[in-house]
């Protein structure tokens, strides 16, 4: 199975979360991209603050997608709470699911990077510095190495990349 991550990012490296999503009013096109693309992958990978954030305002979009919690303990609601990427990644294979989509958020990311089970990085690199963002991490003494950089293209100010598992 493919999968692919979606994050936004500062200037500065740090992951813009919803608490800072109006620091920049971002191109329709990259605004909706992370959910966009889940709804092309039929599903959505998130932690519970992305869930908890986003299931109310968004719910058409929730309730078309098989929606995957990725979190220690039983999540109430239409999701499948995997404990694990590796768990969240088998669940929707067993769906029949050729592709799956990380949307968020930091522990998130960090955990399918550790898991060794990113395939794709879409990045989306915002003209903006903030803090109190997220951060992308590996595993202490390793590095985000083996991908290379499929395309770049501007929308508005924004830069969106693509990167791809060698």
């Amino acid at each position: 199975m493919k999968v692919q991550l979606v994050a936004n990012l500062a200037a500065n490296g740090e992951l813009i979360l919803m608490a800072q999503s109006d620091a920049y009013e971002a191109p329709e096109e990259v605004s909706g991209m992370g959910f966009g693309t889940a709804m092309k992958c039929g599903n959505a990978i998130m932690g519970l603050t992305t869930y908890q954030l986003f299931s109310q305002i968004m719910k058409e979009v929730f309730d078309a997608l098989d929606v995957v919690v990725l979190n220690p303990e039983e999540v109430e609601g239409d999701v499948y709470t995997a404990k694990s990427p590796e768990d969240a990644v088998h669940y929707l294979e067993g769906k029949g699911y050729d592709t799956a989509c990380v949307v968020g958020g930091a522990m998130t990311y960090n955990s399918f990077f550790a898991a060794g089970l990113a395939d794709e990085l879409f990045f989306n690199l915002f003209p903006v510095v903030i803090g109190g963002g997220g951060t992308l991490e590996t595993t202490p003494g390793s590095t985000l190495g083996g991908y290379r950089l499929a395309e770049v293209k501007a929308c508005g100010d924004v830069a969106m990349t693509h990167f791809v598992r060698e």
